[in-house]
């Protein structure tokens, strides 16, 4: 049984001489033919070993050394995160600028439109090359504006296609008399 137990010993060796490729002091590698020189091994793995433990410690300061920032550091860091805190609150609160750049084209068509219009009122009020012009005297027919809320001399002017200091004139004021609603202005005869 002893010899069985000394069997099984030197094969489970001879294994992990084959697995290691070590062989043991005064033995030889029988797998691969070849002798180890028996203290090769440790002196290989001293160097790596320091190395590796040397890394662990240099890691473990910084990290160690991370963790006590001085608390004015942690009150700037603070203050800047709050800063950056308002500044994407702000920029949330102009998400609608997409918006904005529809209102623009509107605003545009809205121009356009008005221009339209004041070509038109101008072709009504301006009257026809085609027609005969009226003679100044007691048959012509005189016409005036009642003036409303928010009208100035120079959009009453505009709207009947006459100038201001015109408009002034058949009125006997000047352009910097205010005007009141309801007023009635001589715009033409």
């Amino acid at each position: 049984m002893n010899q069985d137990r000394n069997e099984a010993a030197q094969e489970f060796m001879e294994e992990i001489v084959d697995d290691l490729g070590y062989t043991p002091k005064g033995g030889k590698n029988q797998g691969s033919g070849s002798t180890v020189n028996p203290g090769s091994a440790p002196k290989f793995f001293i160097p790596w070993g320091i190395g590796i433990f040397l890394l662990i410690v240099v890691i473990a300061l910084l990290w160690m050394g991370r963790s006590g920032e001085d608390p004015e550091t942690l009150v700037s860091i603070q203050a800047g995160l709050n800063r950056l805190e308002e500044r994407i609150t702000r920029l949330e609160g102009l998400k609608g600028l997409k918006e904005l750049g529809g209102l623009e084209d509107r605003i545009i068509r809205l121009e356009k439109g008005e221009k339209r219009l004041q070509q038109e009122v101008k072709q009504i009020a301006r009257p026809d090359a085609t027609s005969t012009p009226k003679k100044a005297g007691p048959e012509a027919k005189q016409r005036y504006h009642t003036v409303r809320s928010g009208e100035s001399l120079y959009t009453i002017a505009k709207k009947y296609g006459i100038s201001t200091d015109r408009l002034c004139k058949l009125n006997k004021i000047t352009a910097k008399e205010p005007i009141r609603p309801g007023q009635r202005l001589l715009v033409g005869g």
